[in-house]
């Protein structure tokens, strides 16, 4: 039993462009959001709280959905390169 592999050429390289261009978004949505934390006077329970969960929690997922968004984009490129040379 053979597997076929395939996808559409246009829709895989708009998929390729979307996954770069939230990766960067992802990107942009930690920098304002640490900017802003660092910029911002905020003290108690609540601002250690959030701080913690954003330095501990939030930062290293959001830098997970970056890689795995860029990595998958590297991914769509190589497997439409690959549908491209064999039905062209």
């Amino acid at each position: 039993m053979s597997t076929m592999v395939g996808g559409n050429l246009e829709q895989l390289q708009a998929l390729q462009h979307q996954f770069q261009a939230e990766a960067q978004a992802v990107t942009e949505l930690q920098s304002r959001i640490t900017s802003s934390l660092n910029d911002t006077l905020w003290t108690g329970p609540a601002s250690d709280r959030f701080r913690e969960d954003w330095n501990g929690t939030f930062v290293p997922a959001l830098a997970r959905l970056h890689d795995a968004l860029t990595t998958n984009a590297q991914v769509v490129a190589s497997r439409m390169q690959a549908i491209h040379d064999a039905t062209f």
